[in-house]
């Protein structure tokens, strides 16, 4: 059986999470993509979009191993994901609501923060259910960038005729589906009353003592650090895309057709997304090591920063976007994947919620930070040469990751 004839086999539980993927990044891709250009708007500065950029990554960074640690206990996976969908949604109000204000930024700073924070937990706890059920992670996850091509390409369009609060409503009204779905997938022995499947306050050390070999694992560590830089480059990069694509006023004559720079970022985040879910689908069958993945998909995804600093050729621009969502693909299986085999079963939703937080969080959220800072400092196209050093060097960190296999013996299984 092909990866092709793997991924359209039919299974109704698996069809269910590959719907949850794709509605969750279909509702997100708008507010990643354009919400610099709406706070932009409002009349916010470079500084203080990092600021909320910050809140948007920081916030969640605190809540996720919270989350995490919530769902093993209790094993209320469902119940936390409901709460998040609902939440976030009406955290996001406080974007329209404070766009009618003279000073809008407090308002929406915290309405970013606890927007982060409630939707936190989708990602990574979604994630270890897939990959506790057995599925592959990358044949669910190539939906969620299906639907970000879909959705960037569709809001650089939409933005132009709604406006941008448009990518506020869109993402509540996704958020409502998101509920829908969850509540139909099967719970897998997980009850919702705090116990779990037989489990009782005498199994608490067993918890324990799993997630101590966790965070002592000497290759986890190394994902976490490398995850960090990594993805301190690529939020960074992404956050201010659009700004860029407008600051430059990148835009693309085709016959009678011309693009818009909003036009340009809508198509340059779909084929960034398209080759994504692409690539997610074909790392499936390769047998290269944890260690060449994380460090050979952490040189490729960077490259299209430093070429944002070189060169603002529209046809380049998009040609690179290729290299983009190969790299992402391979940095993220690498890192998910490992993260599951060196975790005990017992802290599956920890694990994931360490890697999304600690590594990728908390690094989009120093991005967000290091990015706004040097937009205001030298320009938007040396804030790109700067964040890709720093891309770099994370790439760099993944040459110690010690595993040289794709299917090794767990090692955190302590508890199990």
């Amino acid at each position: 059986m092909t990866w092709l004839e793997r991924m359209l086999t039919f299974d109704s539980s698996k069809v269910r999470f590959q719907a949850l993927f794709f509605v969750y990044f279909i509702g997100s891709s708008g507010f990643s993509v354009f919400r610099n250009v709406y706070l932009e708007e409002m009349g916010l500065s470079g500084s203080q979009m990092g600021q909320i950029g910050f809140l948007l990554m920081a916030a969640g960074v605190v809540a996720q191993p919270a989350w995490g640690l919530l769902s093993d206990y209790f094993r209320a996976d469902r119940t936390i994901l409901v709460v998040g969908g609902l939440g976030s949604a009406l955290a996001l109000l406080s974007y329209p609501i404070g766009d009618s204000l003279a000073a809008p930024f407090a308002l929406i700073a915290v309405g970013t923060a606890l927007y982060s924070a409630l939707r936190s937990p989708v990602s990574p706890i979604t994630t270890g259910m897939v990959l506790s059920r057995g599925f592959d992670y990358g044949s669910v996850r190539a939906f969620g960038s299906l639907a970000w091509a879909i959705g960037s390409l569709g809001f650089g369009f939409l933005v132009g005729y709604l406006g941008s609060v448009s990518i506020i409503y869109f993402y509540i009204a996704s958020a409502g589906l998101m509920v829908a779905i969850v509540w139909s997938l099967p719970n897998d022995g997980r009850s919702e009353d705090g116990t779990g499947d037989g489990e009782s306050e005498a199994d608490e050390p067993a918890l324990k003592e799993a997630a101590r070999a966790l965070i002592t694992n000497r290759d986890f560590l190394v994902i976490l650090a490398a995850a960090f830089l990594l993805r301190l480059s690529i939020s960074g990069g992404e956050a201010f895309f659009a700004v860029y694509m407008r600051n430059v006023e990148v835009s693309l004559g085709l016959g009678p057709l011309v693009l818009s720079p909003d036009g340009m970022t809508g198509v340059a985040w779909a084929i960034n997304s398209g080759i994504e879910a692409v690539a997610f689908l074909y790392v499936l069958k390769t047998n290269i090591s944890y260690k060449w993945l994380l460090v050979g998909g952490g040189v490729i995804v960077v490259i299209p920063n430093l070429v944002y600093g070189l060169t603002t050729l529209p046809v380049v621009l998009l040609a690179i976007q290729s290299l983009g969502g190969i790299g992402f693909a391979m940095v993220s299986v690498a890192a998910v994947d490992l993260a599951h085999e060196i975790s005990a079963e017992r802290v599956t939703s920890t694990a994931q919620s360490l890697l999304t937080g600690l590594g990728y969080g908390l690094g989009a959220a120093a991005g967000q930070i290091v990015a706004g800072t040097l937009l205001d400092a030298v320009g938007i196209m040396d804030m790109y040469v700067g964040i890709s050093v720093l891309g770099f060097l994370g790439a760099a960190v993944g040459l110690l990751v010690s595993t040289d296999s794709r299917s090794g013996e767990p090692r955190g299984t302590a508890g199990t």
